[in-house]
């Protein structure tokens, strides 16, 4: 083996060590996120809280492993066992994790206050997280101290190569992490993932420190650094260099401001990422992996170039200043490009969470852009520190290191949480561009020009970021515009943007043809509500049914996870039952939302009754030790980053812990676009494993149901659910949304336990904490018709008490028209649609959907659908040309159509297939009687009224034609008999004027 390949195979294992250090770092990172947020709460300041914790125990580690290797004898072994405790910290996470979690639930379930309970959640993350970054941490310095070559310029060179090969690796592994390791085989087989790269990495350095023992450390550590340190060309400059001291604290600060930079701009690009791609749980990790991998990459780059550009001209230094300035372009820029047309369509914009998944490589694309040339800063700024003594190169390459994560753990915190609140998103990506662009041009005028460039300096960069102020359209306009424009509403109006620290509210006004103008409230892109009729539907009868049902009279407390438009509450305290109501949402500023919606929600942010807590909702249950009568859950999409852990079974079962022993449970669900098929079988099977007695109600017509859990298989009492109904406030507008009677309400139910387990039949998949189906939409295709949910709808009849028999019949006309509904919906079936007219004409939701489908000029009824049952006896007569029941049928429907001639041609023909139906007979006896030849009409309906004595159509049918030929006796016996039979029979009204 000779000195040359010994010495490349040394750089490869080096290399090959740091690079799956690195993503070995983000895999366990990324995982541990996951972990962690289920037990100190899935907030914005709690995400912020971890973070800051682990770049914190990174920096820390760094700092101080940068002091102890200085001196240390070079050998590679103390960075052997720091990949091995980290591998082993790893293995062990799962139970720690789990005994955290005991000790947070035993913490603060006796603390009430919001500023302890603060610090219990910093405990419990700094606990779980900072001894691992802080190893993490120390591998940097320990792997430079370990490999360093013997020259300045090589071990600065080889300090970049090491940071781009490891930010690339952290870049891989959170990828892989959070858009298909976690996503499809959960979090312990990721957490395996992880160690083994821990092992690869310990090994790789094992091997390489063996070569080292054998051979120099000059032989060792030359070759392929030797070319890259030169950037293709030789290396001609001094290798002992003095640093100057005035460029030392420059690249001191400087590092530290690029730092709060990457972060607070990570941050913030996250934050509109969402806003634009929908708040999918995927959005994260695809950000952080735009920005490793831009980093990663950029960092080999400005590694290389620096030698490239030190070795030709010279003028080497000058690289950090360009970049800095450059980096502020793209920090600008790119926020705007992704508004663009050509890379979000309005008609795909804002609609990811409900999506399937989208090739996120192009979005990635882009994401990228700004972190090329950000990423390179801090290894120039390595190369541009160049110590003489291998220790001062160590602890130089590790302070910087230090001050770049110290930056970016301050703007990670004051960007989202302080800024963005204060001057708005626009305005703070302008002051990160304006940091970059005093960094650059301090670099470029270097240290002790004199102070006219300065001024000159500082008045430049004031007057190309009040440019920038003055210049740029306001990027949210065009978001809010973005989403009208998505809607594909005529006209809009923006009543509210606000950019809060946990969220960005948008309302807008929109006019529709169809619809008439209607209010929308979206949240993180994602649009949360609406007044149109079945969204508001939807959350009144969320909000009211379970105090309905509820067995108790007596005064009930209630909690409701996540505001939105404050409907679903506001329906809550609908009731007078309910004494006390919780709110529970991660947004703070909900009483402007709610002063947008009082008329749906009865101004219910400023009911005495009402109480806000500013909280995540898993956690709340977990923290708050109190029990409800009922418990709500509004939430957001269970594929939403801030929601999916209010859809698992540990959510669940913390619900059930809260629910006093009489108390209900109901939950919002999706049951069409990402939870159609296979998904919502598994969500069901989620829900139902906690609580066995789970019924459906579905807001016929739409995408929008509810899970209910009650103590007690279901019943209902009829007269006293009436009772209730009638207490309801003229606010609530009760039978405008059709919960106005017992009927009206049980006809929204969908679905018992016998249906529910034909639907989900052999599906034994659960979502856990572990395992989220969600993430994945790997079940998003539709199944087959007969696989859907509107095949299972079961009857509510059953589960009625008291019910005489014209409510029963009028129940059943309910379900019938909300089956209807379903089949236009899932399967966009439109005669299902016409059907439910012409059976509910009043029904608000057939109008709201014929309203939409012909453009808001519903048509008459009569007509409608007098015309729609000829057209279809029409179709069938096509294949069955010779059925006489279908030529009665049409003869039938034209005579309601007033075609007397063509219904009496075609009744004629039915009569001579078959003289003898008495339906055919009566069909053609009363058109013959509309025909003026009622003597004609007479025997036909005797006959007809033979074989349906008890008929009561038939019994007014000849008592019609008996008043017409003048048999006044006869008339009146048979009209009144029919009457008897059936009060509201068709044709009762006529029968009735003529008894008059």
């Amino acid at each position: 083996m000779t000195a040359r390949f010994r010495s490349s195979l040394f750089s490869v294992l080096i290399f090959t060590a740091f690079f799956s250090s690195g993503a070995s770092c983000l895999i366990a990172e990324v995982t541990w996120n996951r972990m962690l947020i289920v037990v100190v709460g899935n907030s914005m300041s709690a995400a912020a809280m971890i973070i800051s914790v682990f770049m914190g125990g990174l920096g820390l580690g760094s700092y101080v492993g940068g002091k102890y290797f200085r001196n240390r004898k070079a050998s590679l072994m103390p960075y052997v066992v720091l990949e091995l405790f980290i591998g082993i910290y790893v293995l062990l996470s799962p139970s720690l994790f789990d005994a955290l979690t005991g000790l947070f639930t035993s913490l603060s379930g006796n603390v009430n206050n919001p500023t302890a309970l603060t610090m219990i959640r910093l405990l419990v993350s700094t606990v779980a997280l900072l001894l691992p970054a802080f190893l993490m941490g120390a591998t940097f310095p320990a792997i430079i101290s370990g490999t360093a070559p013997d020259t300045a310029d090589k071990r600065s060179a080889r300090t970049g190569y090491l940071y781009s090969m490891n930010t690339i690796g952290a870049a891989i592994g959170c990828f892989a992490a959070g858009y298909h390791l976690l996503l499809e085989f959960g979090v312990q087989a990721t957490l395996m993932v992880a160690l083994g790269f821990y092992i690869l990495a310990a090994l790789c350095a094992l091997a390489a420190n063996r070569l080292r023992e054998k051979d120099s450390v000059d032989e060792v550590a030359g070759s392929l650094t030797d070319d890259l340190a030169a950037g293709l060309g030789s290396n001609t400059f001094d290798p002992r260099i003095t640093v100057d001291p005035s460029l030392k604290r420059f690249l001191f600060v400087a590092t530290f401001a690029i730092g709060f930079v990457a972060l607070g701009y990570q941050v913030l690009l996250t934050r509109l990422s969402i806003l634009y791609l929908g708040n999918s749980v995927s959005v994260f990790p695809l950000v952080l992996t735009a920005f490793l991998l831009g980093s990663g990459f950029s960092a080999f780059a400005g590694t290389w170039l620096y030698g490239w550009l030190k070795s030709r001209t010279g003028s080497s230094d000058r690289l950090f200043g360009i970049a800095a300035m450059a980096a502020s372009a793209l920090i600008i820029s790119t926020p705007y490009i992704l508004l663009s047309d050509w890379v979000l369509s309005s008609g795909y914009f804002a609609r990811f969470a409900d999506s399937a998944m989208r090739n996120p490589l192009p979005i990635l694309a882009i994401l990228i852009a700004p972190t090329v040339l950000i990423g390179a800063l801090l290894p120039v700024a390595i190369r541009m520190l160049q110590p003489e003594g291998r220790g001062e190169a160590t602890q130089g390459a590790a302070t910087l290191y230090s001050l770049n994560t110290a930056g970016g753990m301050l703007g990670a915190g004051l960007s989202n949480h302080f800024l963005v609140p204060m001057v708005g998103t626009q305005a703070t990506l302008i002051i990160l561009a304006g940091i970059c662009i005093a960094t650059g041009a301090v670099s470029l005028l270097s240290p002790g020009r004199n102070s006219g460039r300065w001024a000159i300096a500082v008045v430049g960069v004031a007057g190309v970021v009040a440019v920038l102020v003055f210049t740029l359209p306001p990027m949210m306009q065009l978001y809010a515009g973005k989403i009208a424009q998505s809607t594909g509403a005529e006209s809009a109006e923006v009543l509210l943007i606000h950019e809060g620290r946990a969220a960005t509210v948008t309302v807008i006004d929109q006019a529709d043809p169809s619809l008439g103008t209607y209010r929308d409230m979206y949240l993180n892109g994602v649009e949360e509500a609406s007044t149109r009729y079945w969204h508001t539907q939807l959350f009144k009868l969320l909000g009211i049914l379970p105090v309905l049902l509820h067995e108790s009279d007596d005064d009930k407390e209630a909690v409701v996870i996540a505001f939105g438009a404050g409907i679903t509450a506001g329906s809550v305290l609908a009731s007078d039952e309910v004494s006390s109501l919780d709110v529970v949402d991660l947004n703070p500023d909900i009483e402007g939302i709610n002063d947008l919606f009082t008329d749906v929600n009865g101004d219910v942010f400023h009911m005495d009754r009402f109480h806000f807590h500013n909280d995540d909702g898993r956690n709340y249950m977990v923290t708050n030790p109190k029990k409800y009568d009922l418990i709500i859950g509004d939430s957001t999409h269970p594929r939403a980053y801030d929601s999916w852990i209010l859809y698992t079974e540990e959510f669940y079962r913390s619900v059930k812990n809260r629910l006093a022993e009489d108390g209900i449970f109901a939950q919002w669900v999706p049951v069409l676009g990402s939870m159609r098929g296979q998904l919502f079988n598994i969500h069901m099977n989620t829900f139902r494993t906690v609580f066995p007695n789970t019924t459906i109600w579905y807001i016929y017509g739409s995408d929008q149901a509810f899970l209910m859990a009650t103590p007690e298989p279901l019943s209902i009492d009829v007269e006293r659910l009436q009772r209730k109904l009638d207490k309801l406030p003229e606010w609530f507008r009760a039978e405008e949304y059709q919960i106005d009677t017992a009927a009206r309400v049980a006809g929204f139910f969908w679905m018992d336990s016998g249906a529910l387990d034909l639907m989900i039949g052999t599906e034994d998949r659960i979502n856990t904490d572990d395992i989220h189906f969600f993430d994945k939409q790997s079940a998003v295709f539709p199944l087959p018709p007969f696989q859907q949910m509107p095949q299972f709808q079961a009857s509510v009849l059953p589960y009625l008490k008291g019910a005489d028999k014209n409510l029963m019949t009028a129940v059943r006309k309910e379900q019938e028209v909300g089956g209807h509904l379903a089949s236009y919906i899932f399967f966009k079936m439109k005669p299902g649609l016409y059907k439910a007219f012409c059976a509910m004409p009043e029904n608000g939701n057939v109008q709201y959907w014929m309203g939409r489908e012909f453009s808001g000029e519903i048509p008459t009824h009569h007509d409608f659908c007098t015309n729609l049952q000829v057209e279809e006896f029409r179709q069938l007569l096509a294949t069955h040309p010779g059925n006489p029941m279908a030529l009665n049928g049409l003869a039938d429907a034209l005579s309601t159509a007033g075609q007397w001639d063509e219904a009496l041609s075609v009744a004629s023909k039915a009569v001579v297939l078959e003289p003898d139906n008495g339906m055919i007979q009566d069909t053609y006896g009363w058109i013959l009687h509309h025909q003026g030849d009622n003597e004609a009409a007479l025997p036909m309906l005797q006959k007809s009224l033979l074989q349906y004595p008890e008929h009561p159509v038939v019994l007014y049918h000849i008592g019609a034609i008996h008043h017409a030929l003048g048999h006044t006796e006869e008339a009146r016996a048979s009209l009144q008999q029919a009457l008897v039979l059936s009060p509201d029979f068709p044709g009762a009204d006529e029968a009735r004027k003529l008894l008059q």
